[in-house]
């Protein structure tokens, strides 16, 4: 088992403000090194997400800090990477100790804490992963280059997690790993003023060459997590899903740009992956879906087609010529298909 802990960098606690789940205390790091902290214009303490202040990424012994910090998580504490939450800016500083050119340095060094985080990471344990998670929001340029696992991202439903899986593979590559961020994700329904999780759509995560993921809860905790415990029922789903995963790899494919999202009916996505194509469909807001499917990228052959989701043989197609082979079907929310040359 390999375990990432779970951080938020620059972020940090000085005893005022407070989050829903517990109030501030004042950090080590704050007491030791009051002068590392992010000034606002009136001389008060910087608030960055979830109301904390925050260090000056522009100052170089805050630099070398978060070093030495990931040096004590992954050397010291054996952790096998991070998980690096609520990753979106710091404040402006206006500290005079610290000398800025401008007020802008602290946001523009955000970077340089992040480029430290990964690489240390890296040179500590190569098989490492760094994930960011932008929570929400798009992602910036001051982390994208300096990670080994890009995120979904808190989606809500199943069609963010693909939309999203797809912005990430233009952006990183096609063959970059995209976290589908935890399948509860997938379907969400509004309790209160919160969302409540219970999602099962593996399907978006692997047809669009993502990495699959969980956050269920074993054994049963109470009605607190009852949303997302492991019952006999979802143990057997989730082994199902995980075993497909498991089996076809497709994060480790090639995302090949063969449907256009938003013009192309249903929205489709192409993997390439050891001399295989992986298709896969989707039936807009889980409607039936009836009608032919095109298997775009085909060189001329002859093709099996295989249902990999249900696990049934659909037969063969031709493909010939400039126009891609086309294939009847009907669907409910997605379909899953695995074309192999004869």
């Amino acid at each position: 088992m390999l375990v990432q802990l779970w951080w938020l960098p620059l972020g940090v606690e000085d005893g005022q403000g407070k989050w829903p789940s517990h109030k501030y205390r004042v950090a080590d790091v704050v007491k030791e090194h009051p002068e590392w902290l992010i000034l606002d214009k009136n001389g008060k303490h910087g608030r960055m997400t979830r109301n904390l202040a925050a260090l000056c990424p522009a100052v170089p012994e805050v630099q070398q800090y978060y070093k030495e910090l990931t040096e004590k998580f992954i050397r010291d504490w054996g952790f096998d990477g991070s998980k690096l939450d609520n990753i979106y800016s710091v404040p402006m500083c206006y500290n005079p100790a610290h000398h800025h050119k401008s007020p802008q340095d602290s946001v523009n060094a955000v970077a340089d804490v992040y480029k430290t985080i990964f690489q240390t990471t890296r040179a500590l344990k190569p098989e490492s992963v760094t994930q960011a998670c932008p929570c929400g929001t798009p992602p910036s340029l001051a982390w994208l280059p300096y990670l080994d696992q890009a995120d979904t991202a808190d989606p809500v439903g199943a069609k963010q997690v693909r939309s999203r899986t797809k912005v990430y593979k233009a952006l990183l590559g096609p063959e970059a790993a995209v976290y589908g961020d935890h399948v509860e994700l997938s379907a969400m329904t509004r309790h209160g003023n919160d969302w409540l999780e219970h999602g099962d759509d593996f399907a978006s995560t692997i047809g669009t060459g993502g990495v699959v993921g969980t956050k269920f809860v074993w054994p049963d905790k109470g009605a607190k997590f009852k949303a997302v415990n492991l019952t006999a029922q979802k143990d057997a789903l989730w082994k199902k899903w995980i075993g497909i995963y498991n089996q076809k790899m497709l994060s480790k494919g090639t995302f090949l740009d063969f449907y256009t999202y938003g013009y192309d009916f249903p929205e489709a996505y192409a993997i390439q992956k050891d001399n295989k194509m992986y298709y896969s469909f989707f039936a807009a807001e889980d409607r039936p879906w009836s009608g032919q499917v095109e298997l775009r990228g085909l060189k001329p052959g002859t093709y099996r087609v295989f249902d990999y989701g249900s696990g049934t043989d659909l037969g063969s197609v031709q493909a010939a010529g400039n126009e891609p082979p086309k294939l009847k079907a009907e669907f409910t929310q997605h379909l899953l298909l695995e074309v192999t040359p004869q």
